[in-house]
């Protein structure tokens, strides 16, 4: 049953994420913590001080492991970033280094997430302005205010770093941090890239999401080490990159305390107070992280001393450059190699050649990337064939759900988006295999009696995590559960693939990059999940652990159930059924 805690933990954790709460136990519940034995009791338990277990990932895409970077193009640069974490996290390995010391800095604008046609502070900057300039009639004459005010952020940036500085007092500065918050994440909600029409938060690079996720599950703390503004980064960024606020490092203006009206606040100044760029990027990582990054991640001649203080530390060290050249599907700027130069932003040929002589790698986007953004289609789908259960397994979910929910509301609901079920297979396919994957599904549902079958659920459980259990409830698997299970899997085993990428599932612009075990659980979930190993369930919600003994140690009144439909979903964020695909008639 390692792998049934596995995939419910991941959900487990997508529910916590949901209410802001972060939860800790997937990496031990992955490798097998809990196993059949702990499943049998009546009670799911960790031991409440037991270590940290480090997770491990495959060096490279063998078949039945998920492929880390799915969206990396196998070639010198994926080989080299691999050939690295494997070597730092394997115990044994000359070059093994001890999870505190796996630190990673990563440059935003342009590393992370698209900086042209400028960098998107300074379309916020702008729009903020706008909203000001009632208060201020002489903006609109007066630049660099007026240029921006008309809609010309380039000719904004033809100016000097005082041209900007001006901006950001006029527009960052005169509120408390928390109303600068709230305004940041109101904006970055709705705000759109001026050519592609797409949020800012849906321009980020998928390649890069899946390293921050390969290094997060591999042991390392990622940091974002930036020339933006350290706190409208920090609105977003866990959101976004799973970067926690305290993670996040950049340019920042003073701030002062202050007792309004009795309550304590942190007023933003007109004032600069450290800008982190160039060679200031190393001095803020020495004041905010105290050790220095094992690797660094940028794309500019802004992020050169990052790269340089990097590898000059002892022991393994890697740096990386990410070069923009590739105008189809995103854009080309240098001036190295003839490309365009950018007012920010510039890849220099003096850049390139260090590069070369110091061993760090250079990406190109266009050689090295298989695709660029997570919102480009897939042709493979993350698939799950589930049963749905009649409503006497709906009513005792949706109560129990119920009863979670009021003690802590935070959780999920059992709705439209959530809804009971059964899951008999989940596995990666080819979009254009659909048709056939219904009609090969549709022929077993209609040689058995699907609706015929009666299931006995026998128990309750709760997978614990922290102070935090995900609850459910347990059915006996019957043999011809077990047929129905197996027949399904040889209907579609010509048609599965070995693993698949995080655009296979449906992902939300806000969090569209899926964790490396849930697409490893997918991966494997015919030999891992399957046969003997099959443990059908219906999960019920989340709630706190103490809640969840009391429940648990209620007397559980057995039931029995039966399926009320079969359908086919693409799997979401951490093993949920999202997106309705397929649904089959079934008869008695």
């Amino acid at each position: 049953m390692a792998g049934y805690a596995k995939g419910e933990c991941l959900r487990a954790r997508h529910c916590a994420r949901l209410g802001r709460i972060r939860i800790d136990a997937v990496s031990a519940l992955a490798v097998g913590r809990i196993d059949a034995a702990a499943f049998a009791a009546e009670e799911i338990v960790l031991e409440k001080d037991s270590p940290p277990v480090a997770i491990a990932a495959p060096p490279t895409h063998a078949a039945g492991a998920a492929d880390p970077l799915p969206s990396w193009n196998d070639g010198p640069a994926k080989r080299r970033i691999v050939g690295f974490v494997e070597a730092v996290t394997t115990e044994g390995s000359p070059s093994f280094v001890p999870v505190p010391e796996r630190i990673a800095a990563f440059d935003n604008d342009g590393t992370l997430w698209c900086e042209q046609p400028v960098p998107v502070q300074v379309y916020f900057a702008r729009d903020r302005l706008k909203a000001l300039v009632s208060q201020h009639p002489e903006w609109r004459k007066k630049e660099p205010f007026a240029s921006l005010l008309e809609g010309d952020p380039k000719a904004t940036l033809a100016g000097d770093d005082r041209t900007l500085l001006d901006i950001v007092m006029a527009t960052h500065a005169g509120m408390t941090a928390a109303e600068f918050g709230r305004i940041v994440e109101d904006w970055i909600a709705t705000a759109t890239h001026p050519e592609t029409g797409r949020r800012f938060t849906e321009m980020t690079y998928a390649p890069m999401l899946e390293l921050l996720a390969y290094l997060r599950a591999k042991g390392f703390k990622n940091f974002i080490v930036s020339g933006g503004g350290i706190e409208f980064l920090r609105q977003w960024a866990e959101r976004v990159y799973g970067v926690p606020p305290e993670q996040v490092i950049g340019s920042s203006i003073r701030t002062r305390f202050e007792l309004r009206d009795g309550t304590p606040s942190l007023m933003r100044l007109p004032e600069l107070n450290f800008y982190n760029d160039h060679a200031d990027k190393p001095v803020a990582i020495h004041q905010h992280v105290g050790r220095w990054p094992i690797a660094a991640f940028g794309n500019s001649v802004g992020d050169r001393e990052m790269l340089e203080c990097t590898q000059g530390g002892s022991g393994a060290r890697f740096g990386l450059l990410l070069l923009h050249d590739d105008a189809a599907r995103e854009y080309a700027y240098g001036p190295v190699l003839g490309m365009p130069t950018p007012r920010i932003g510039a890849f220099t040929t003096a850049l390139h050649e260090q590069a070369k002589r110091a061993g760090w790698t250079v990406v190109s986007m266009k050689d090295d990337w298989k695709r660029v953004f997570p919102h480009e289609p897939s042709p493979v789908i993350a698939l799950n064939i589930l049963l749905e259960p009649d409503a006497t397994m709906c009513r005792r979910a949706e109560a129990d759900n119920a009863r979670l929910l009021a003690v802590f509301p935070k959780g999920f609901a059992l709705d439209a988006t959530h809804r009971p079920h059964v899951t008999l297979l989940q596995c990666f396919v080819r979009r254009a295999d659909l048709d056939r994957i219904r009609a090969a599904a549709g022929e077993v549902f209609a040689d058995m009696a699907v609706l015929g079958l009666r299931l006995q659920a026998f128990r309750g459980y709760y997978i614990p995590s922290g102070a935090l259990g995900l609850a459910g409830i347990v059915a006996r698997p019957t043999p011809e559960l077990r047929r129905l299970q197996q027949a399904l899997i040889d209907a579609v085993a010509p048609f599965m693939l070995a693993s698949g990428a995080s655009d296979a599932f449906a992902t939300t612009p806000d969090d569209p990059v899926i964790d490396p075990l849930l697409i490893d659980y997918v991966s494997n979930f015919v030999s891992k999940s399957s046969g003997e190993h099959f443990d059908p369930h219906v999960t019920t919600g989340i709630a706190p652990r103490a809640y969840l003994d009391g429940m648990l140690a209620e007397p559980f009144d057995s039931f029995t159930f039966s399926p009320a439909g079969a359908a086919a979903y693409q799997l979401g964020q951490f093993g949920t059924a999202v997106k309705k695909l397929h649904e089959w008639p079934l008869e008695r």
